[in-house]
């Protein structure tokens, strides 16, 4: 398991926030990596979500998204091409008017093939950038 946390503050109220982390079909527009999100399942505040990225070749996956409106999503693995597991959750806490602290952890394993220390390397170098776009698309 490669668990990373990482922390961005962000100039937006914590819905608007939570509003665009959770409008999953938008992240193509923004996310570079990410090539196809398809809602498999929504019901109330549960969302079973498939995502094909690319990164070095194309790989889907798909995970049980459960929201807490507005202050935090959490996630796990339902199936992958190449994780064994992926669970994580962004949290929102206010930190002043106007102004989102969102914390981002994501633990994951690519299985026997990529060792931990890989995969943290690989999430840590990359998640700073994703969520840097995330803030644009909020802020913007």
């Amino acid at each position: 398991m490669a668990k990373v946390s990482e922390t961005i503050e962000i100039k937006a109220s914590k819905k608007k926030v939570f509003d665009v982390i959770t409008d999953f079909e938008a992240y193509p527009e923004f996310l570079p990596e990410t090539k196809k999100v398809t809602i498999d399942k929504k019901s109330k505040n549960t969302y079973i979500v498939t995502f094909t990225i690319e990164v070095v070749k194309s790989v889907s996956y798909t995970l049980d998204m459960r929201a807490k409106p507005p202050s935090e999503l959490s996630w796990t693995l339902v199936k992958g091409e190449i994780m064994k597991s992926n669970t994580g959750r962004w949290l929102l806490e206010e930190v002043r008017k106007g102004v989102t602290k969102a914390i981002y952890e994501v633990d994951v394993n690519l299985g026997l093939l990529v060792p931990a220390a890989i995969t943290k390397t690989l999430i840590s170098k990359d998640l700073p950038k994703m969520l840097a776009h995330f803030k644009a698309r909020i802020e913007g």
